[in-house]
């Protein structure tokens, strides 16, 4: 008789909803780059092979003591806690955070001509707030958000800024690449770093554990559905 670890009906799913999604994202990136910074297609291989090494890589910022209370008794109706000494490193990831930053940073000085600075900051705050809103830290696994909803905020947001600026929507990919990066770095890590003991002791990663972190995909997917709509 054959063990089971998961009901084989789960098979079908895991393909369709992890897998295809993975390949479909080792596929697309590298075009997305050629067509977002002009590059050839060996230099945007280059630059997502750069990003997959370097989602390995976690550069330590800085230490904190942290108290964890890891048991709770209940004896007589009185509750006694256990208080657990720990440590958090918070880290900054160089494929998930540094080196999307930097080519955020390029997208967004390549559409400074043509945009009002002042509605690009306006809706960057926004969008960096709805992040702020959607993120929740959880125990043990880290700082999670819906996938599509910085995705749609990034997009509705350059929409906006390149509406509002008169724009042509060219500069649209950009803008959706770089408000995405930014708005989850800001949004969804930095100000949520005031919450990292709720996560747990351990490795705090800005960036994520891994190429497919939040900061990356929704830059990445934020592009590439501005791409297909001009």
């Amino acid at each position: 008789m054959r063990d089971y670890i998961f009901p084989p009906l789960h098979l079908p799913f895991f393909l369709i909803f992890i897998l295809l999604p993975l390949f479909l994202t080792f596929l697309l990136v590298p075009t997305v780059f050629q067509v977002l910074f002009g590059v050839e297609k060996e230099v945007a291989l280059l630059l997502f092979l750069l990003i997959v090494i370097g989602s390995f890589i976690n550069i330590p910022v800085y230490k904190k003591p942290a108290t964890f209370y890891s048991y709770q008794y209940n004896v007589f109706g009185i509750i006694y806690y256990v208080v657990r000494k720990g440590k958090i490193v918070v880290a900054v990831n160089l494929g998930g955070c540094i080196f999307p930053s930097i080519l955020a940073f390029k997208a967004f000085l390549d559409t400074l001509i043509f945009i009002n600075f002042v509605y690009f900051f306006i809706f960057l705050a926004l969008a960096t707030i709805l992040s702020y809103a959607a993120a929740k830290p959880v125990r043990h696994v880290g700082i999670v958000m819906p996938m599509l909803f910085p995705v749609l905020i990034a997009i509705s947001s350059s929409i906006l800024v390149v509406f509002l600026s008169s724009a042509p929507l060219y500069v649209l990919p950009k803008l959706s690449f770089t408000i995405g990066v930014f708005s989850t770095i800001l949004g969804a890590d930095i100000l949520h770093l005031k919450d990292i003991e709720k996560i747990g002791e351990g490795v705090v990663s800005i960036g994520g554990a891994g190429t497919f972190d939040g900061i990356f995909l929704t830059g990445i997917f934020s592009a590439l559905v501005s791409i297909l709509m001009i």
